[in-house]
């Protein structure tokens, strides 16, 4: 079972883990935290990047659960 974490360090926490998963990988990630769930919102280019930056948070300490809110809007092909 995972210990009570203060929300506010969770949140450094959390920050942290999706700029290391979603940087220079065309993700606009963010999270928001209460009460140790973490919704995480924004888009992805594809649905494959999700799995990794839920399972990069899920693994954070303090974290009850995770809310999935990301979106996959692929990047547009250049012509």
């Amino acid at each position: 079972m995972t210990s009570k974490v203060p929300d506010n360090q969770l949140t450094r926490a959390v920050t942290m883990k999706l700029a290391q998963r979603s940087g220079g990988s065309g993700c606009k990630v963010s999270a928001a935290v209460a009460n140790g769930y973490v919704t995480i919102t924004g888009s992805v280019e594809a649905e494959y990047q999700k799995r990794p930056i839920i399972n990069a948070v899920n693994g954070i300490n303090g974290v009850r659960r995770v809310i999935d809110q990301l979106v996959v809007v692929p990047k547009k092909k250049r012509e």
